[in-house]
């Protein structure tokens, strides 16, 4: 019933309403939904475009600004190699680290492998001689002390042999070891001359391991020469990071103020251990004199450095405690360095913290009146609810008032369809009746037609038998004939009546 009502109340209403009163009404409807999409789609927009300024201006992290930093300095800043001279032998040579000389030595090999410490000496007589069949060809070499491995040149110049092929070369700080340090895979060409390989990573390493893979020729013995290892010891790496600090501590960053700090100084601060290491392990009293002489001969200062820094390039070659004490004032520049960022990051976060903070101001600021205006809106709406609420209790009471109409109206229904089957039952009842009313007239005409016909004949016998009897008996006839012709008229009319 409450559907009925709606459907009708609805239904009216809507008939009620012109068509084109029905498009002012929806026309406007359209146009407020497409205004509140279109400042929805722009207030979407200046929320992203906040989001995206406030994300820019979030400040970096310590270990972004630093990575930055040395990022910068890695484009713009030279290389320091070339402020330190690197140790020499004494006949200018390239300093070999694989020398027996110089306390290099052999501390294993294959057991088919014979003469493998004779790779350590330059004479060309002699030779690390193995069968080309046996299956694992190998040497572990130690080194004068622990070096960042740049290069390796290898060489055999005996005739009556295979030259090696495809050699595999492996590193580590400590011997005996089970995980040695791959540092690449080479090939050498078949010449009896020395071949130099470049290492594509550099490892601080004191052990190398030398792996003989494969050979050229069918020769019965595989033969090696020579090996020589050439790179960097930690002392001349700490002196290429320290004058390197000492002449560019830092660079001004491009537009944002930024101070970019030498890259060598925060790598120092990862390999610190490393460097310790290399200092206590790698000095002996005998190598040291030797560095100390080649130094005093070979470096060249360019630079305007404080009084330290020249000692320490005239003085390589000292006891570990003065080196002990160079890394120290090291570290002390390092964290000087450091601060120097540490306080550079500190006004580039306080002046990105106070940009956030305005913006977060001038956004507040927003989001107030937005505030405001949504509640606005919803005292708005809420006005709306309580018309609205009173418009349905308007429609409750008349929707009960329909309903008790419609209850009058069917019970009149149902008292007029009584009285209709009432009138129904009492016409059949008067079609019966006119039946035999029909039927009783039709028999009576009958009667009276063959009566009346009975009397013509009887009286028209009579005339031709006496004349006197036929006066009394016309008298006789007219009275029974005006009877039966009223009975007969008043049959037909009654017939005719019924028949219309």
């Amino acid at each position: 019933m409450d559907k009925l009502w709606l459907w009708l109340w609805s239904g009216e209403s809507i008939s009620n309403v012109a068509p084109r009163d029905k498009e002012n009404y929806i026309s406007p409807k359209i146009e407020e939904h497409e205004v509140e999409r279109s400042e929805s789609s722009v207030k979407l927009q200046n929320d992203v475009h906040k989001s995206n300024h406030l994300s820019q201006a979030m400040p970096l992290g310590l270990d972004e600004f630093k990575s930055r930093a040395i990022g910068s300095k890695i484009k713009s800043g030279t290389s320091p190699h070339g402020n330190v001279i690197h140790r020499l032998e004494p006949g200018g040579a390239e300093y070999n680290y694989a020398s027996a000389a110089k306390g290099a030595k052999v501390l294993a090999s294959n057991k088919e492998a014979r003469g493998a410490s004779d790779i350590l000496s330059r004479n060309k007589d002699k030779y690390l001689r193995n069968p080309c069949s046996s299956e694992e060809k190998f040497v572990v070499i130690e080194l004068s002390e622990e070096t960042l491995v740049k290069t390796i040149e290898i060489a055999n110049f005996e005739h009556h042999s295979s030259n090696f092929k495809d050699f595999e070369l492996h590193g580590s700080l400590v011997f005996p070891t089970d995980s040695w340090i791959f540092l690449g895979n080479f090939t050498a060409s078949n010449v009896k001359q020395a071949q130099r390989f470049v290492l594509q990573e550099q490892k601080w390493v004191r052990y190398l391991k030398l792996n003989l893979q494969s050979h050229y020729g069918s020769e019965f013995y595989c033969t090696l020469s020579i090996v020589e290892v050439y790179g960097v010891d930690a002392i001349e790496r700490m002196l290429e990071d320290l004058i390197y600090t000492q002449d560019k501590p830092f660079v001004s960053g491009e537009g944002n103020g930024e101070k970019r700090v030498a890259p060598s100084i925060l790598a120092n601060a990862e390999d610190s251990g490393d460097v310790q290491q290399n200092t206590f392990r790698g000095i002996n009293p005998d190598s040291t004199s030797e560095i100390s002489s080649e130094n005093k001969e070979s470096v060249i200062v360019n630079s305007n450095v404080p009084d330290p820094v020249e000692e320490i390039r005239q003085q390589v070659g000292r006891m570990p405690g003065d080196t002990v004490l160079k890394i120290l004032m090291q570290k002390v520049r390092y964290l000087d360095l450091n601060l120097s960022v540490l306080e550079q990051y500190m006004e580039d976060l306080n002046s990105r913290y106070v940009s956030i903070f305005k913006e977060y101001g001038k956004d507040m600021g927003e989001k107030d009146l937005l505030l405001q205006k949504i509640k606005e809106e919803i005292r708005r709406f809420l006005e709306q609810q309580d018309v609205m609420m009173k418009e349905l209790s308007d429609l409750d009471s008349w929707k009960s008032h329909i309903s008790v109409q419609l209850d009058h109206v069917l019970r009149d229904n149902a008292v007029l369809r009584s009285e209709v089957e009432k009138v129904r039952e009492n016409q059949v009842s008067m079609e019966n009746k006119s039946v035999v009313v029909f039927s009783v007239c039709v028999i009576f005409s009958v009667l009276a037609i063959l009566r009346l016909s009975l009397d013509m004949i009887m009286s028209i016998y009579r005339v031709f038998f006496s004349f006197e009897r036929t006066i009394t008996t016309s008298r006789k006839f007219f009275q029974g004939f005006s009877s039966w012709f009223l009975i007969l008229l008043s049959c037909s009319i009654i017939i005719f009546t019924l028949t219309l």
